[in-house]
């Protein structure tokens, strides 16, 4: 009796967590897996994490990284759990990690310089949160295909560990196994390893905390005129990108095996929408201690000079060209100092459709805030008390050919800008969701980072609407 055909077999769906799409199983840890995947904006990094009967204190340190942004900490991009009470934290894609990179090639000390800068700017930040990172070494560095390299996996081990050590010896442990792991990533020349060596070798008195170790890292490397990255830029260094026909990533990685699916993953309730890649490029968003404020005199975060002259840059999202602000009147008005913006650009598109007030405004400086006159109702640019973490929303309607618009603003602490020629001290970096309801309950939402400094307001924006980026910079002040 002949045997019948069996169906050929359907190629196995890729396993999901959530919305995102597993690709590669890069490593297993004591932490859990890391894998390689893809989500809706694209090549994104999953860290499984094993159950917890508390699943909640580690998205509670997750939230605590979301509202700590900075450039040598890999953001949080989303964040689920599933019933098992396993937690996957989502961030952006690494080319590499630091581990790959040193068993690939030595490296030199104008690799090792900047690196070691960039690493204790990012400890410094983490612990300025009230967080620690608690497993450093070469493997929780990511590097992305810049060359920019930031720390992965931040507070993970001591959440997950229920560690009870005070926050200063965590901090301690943080500084001295980075001390350890840059002293051995490659040779130094003796003026490094004696900032190094106390602090990795635990000598009384050695320095225990990131941001003056960081200070004595810079001061050794001026010294030998070697290259020194201010604190809290996003600094690319080539030296950490693979050698030259070095295998990929993806051809190293391990398939991911036929599994047990992951079921019912879920955000948590508490767990924020995050900005993704736009808030990598925050320049510096240290807090400040306790969530102090940045300043009580918020009329010094608007352009209150008449015949003020501000001319921007705009960049992406169909619109090229500059945009220049005329401050055209400055009085006060009902008790409120009130300044008169008028608009005109090198755009095609029409001034009116331009955001952020750049299509011309009123600005009203109030006692606890600076309000801008928008379509549909004000806008309150900045408020009162000006400290991280510090949110407030507006809701306008009647807006042209649409029902309803909800923007959030959320500050995130103080930064330093160089624009147009000088650099702006104590200006105040500000998150913004903006949700757009249309006829038909069908909604938009935006995202972005703007930046607000003394003497001339707006500085500086970068924005995501229907996944296209529109950059706005000042490019001059008169």
């Amino acid at each position: 009796m002949p045997q019948r055909k069996s169906a050929p077999t359907a190629a196995a769906a890729p396993e999901r967590v959530g919305p995102y799409a597993l690709a590669e199983l890069l490593r297993h840890d004591r932490l859990g897996d890391v894998y390689a995947g893809e989500g809706p904006e694209g090549p994104v990094r999953v860290r499984v994490v094993a159950g917890e009967d508390d699943p909640d204190r580690l998205t509670a340190v997750l939230d605590g990284l979301a509202a700590l942004q900075h450039p040598a900490v890999a953001p949080v991009l989303d964040q689920l759990v599933d019933p098992d009470g396993r937690v996957a934290v989502i961030g952006p894609a690494d080319h590499w990690t630091l581990v790959e990179r040193r068993k690939a090639a030595k490296l030199d000390t104008d690799t090792l310089a900047p690196l070691g800068c960039v690493l204790l700017d990012g400890l410094a930040a983490l612990h300025a949160a009230g967080l620690s990172h608690g497993s450093v070494s070469a493997a929780a560095v990511g590097i992305d295909a810049s060359g920019a390299p930031r720390w992965e996996d931040a507070g993970l081990l001591p959440a997950l560990t229920r560690s009870h050590m005070a926050r200063s010896l965590r901090r301690a442990a943080d500084v001295a196994d980075c001390a350890s792991m840059l002293r051995d990533l490659g040779r130094l020349p003796p003026e490094l390893e004696a900032v190094l060596d106390p602090v990795a070798s635990g000598v009384p008195g050695a320095i225990e905390e990131a941001a003056p170790l960081a200070e004595s890292w810079r001061a050794a490397l001026a010294a030998l005129d070697l290259p020194v990255p201010p604190p809290g830029v996003r600094a690319r260094i080539p030296g950490l990108l693979p050698p030259a026909k070095q295998p990929s990533r993806a051809t190293r990685a391990v398939r991911v095996a036929q599994r047990r699916p992951l079921p019912g993953w879920a955000r948590p309730a508490a767990a924020i929408a995050l900005i993704a890649a736009a808030l990598a490029i925050v320049p510096v968003a240290a807090l400040t201690p306790g969530g102090a404020p940045l300043t009580d005199r918020i009329d010094a975060y608007a352009p209150l000079h008449k015949g003020a002259q501000l001319v921007y840059r705009l960049s992406g999202s169909g619109l090229e060209g500059s945009v220049t602000l005329n401050v055209s009147d400055v009085r006060t008005i009902a008790g409120e100092l009130t300044a008169s913006v008028d608009s005109t650009s090198t755009l095609q598109a029409g001034d009116a459709t331009l955001p952020l007030g750049l299509g011309g405004s009123t600005i009203r400086v109030r006692s606890d805030g600076i309000v801008r006159t928008a379509t549909g109702g004000a806008v309150r640019d900045l408020l009162l008390p000006l400290s991280p973490g510090a949110s407030w929303h507006d809701h306008r309607t009647g807006v042209i050919s649409v029902q309803t618009v909800d923007e959030q603003r959320t500050v995130l602490g103080p930064v330093s800008v160089s624009l147009a020629g000088r650099t702006f001290e104590r200006c105040v970096a500000v998150s913004l969701r903006s949700t757009t309801r249309l006829a038909g309950n069908q909604s938009f939402t935006g995202t972005g980072l703007l930046w607000y400094c003394p003497g001339v307001g707006l500085a500086m924006a970068h924005l995501v609407a229907s996944d296209q980026p529109l950059d706005v910079t000042l490019q001059s002040v008169r």
